[in-house]
């Protein structure tokens, strides 16, 4: 039989976060462009933004190219920006802000593993006409459940949280991290501290 899912945050009843659920506007409009795979991941944190911050737009699959919403964004490229780690990405450093000259309306986000993620830059070479910006001094994840390959990676939810702190010049989103720790915490201890020690913690130190 089916687990009963929650019908606001469409998780299973024994792990809903709606109680922790918030509510936010962010500084421009969020694009999540999300690797297939990741829609497969039970422990993802796009739904999480999906329920607590708007505006946000989730485009699913690998190559955008096509896509009449990639044709858009070209079109107002000036205040686009694209959070991803290149040799010519803009630095963003945490617990700063935004020049005040500079003007942000829409922030593009890849979503999937770091080897995922690399490989949707690459097929959507209409994102190199757009200004990438890259996360510095960001601190540690605390995405404990899920292992990362790339030193100093974050989760989605993080990267955007820090994003939208620094855009703001505020941390008011550090209130996304509420249902984001309430959902690991749920899992580690469906997993149980001898599982969690065994497979990610180490991980982690």
């Amino acid at each position: 039989m089916p687990r009963k899912l929650c019908n606001q945050c469409l998780r299973p009843q024994n792990v809903c976060l709606c109680e922790y659920l918030v509510h936010l506007q962010a500084p421009c409009k969020v694009l999540i462009l999300q690797h297939t795979s990741e829609q497969k991941q039970p422990l993802a944190t796009v739904p999480i933004l999906q329920l607590c911050l708007s505006p946000i737009q989730v485009l699913v699959g690998e190559d955008f190219s096509d896509h009449p919403v990639a044709k858009d964004v070209l079109k107002g490229a000036s205040n686009v920006r694209v959070l991803f780690p290149t040799d010519q990405s803009a630095s963003w450093h945490v617990g700063q802000s935004l020049e005040a000259n500079e003007q942000v309306d829409l922030l593009i986000v890849l979503d999937g593993t770091w080897r995922k993620a690399k490989k949707m830059w690459f097929i959507n070479d209409w994102l190199h006409q757009l200004p990438a910006v890259v996360l510095v001094d960001a601190p540690k994840s605390q995405y404990q459940i899920r292992s990362s390959t790339v030193s100093g990676g974050v989760s989605t939810l993080e990267a955007i949280a820090q994003s939208c702190n620094f855009l703001s010049n505020s941390t008011q989103f550090d209130a996304l991290y509420v249902p984001f720790k309430a959902m690991i915490d749920m899992q580690i201890k469906k997993m149980g501290s001898d599982v969690f020690k065994a497979h990610y913690q180490k991980t982690q130190d």
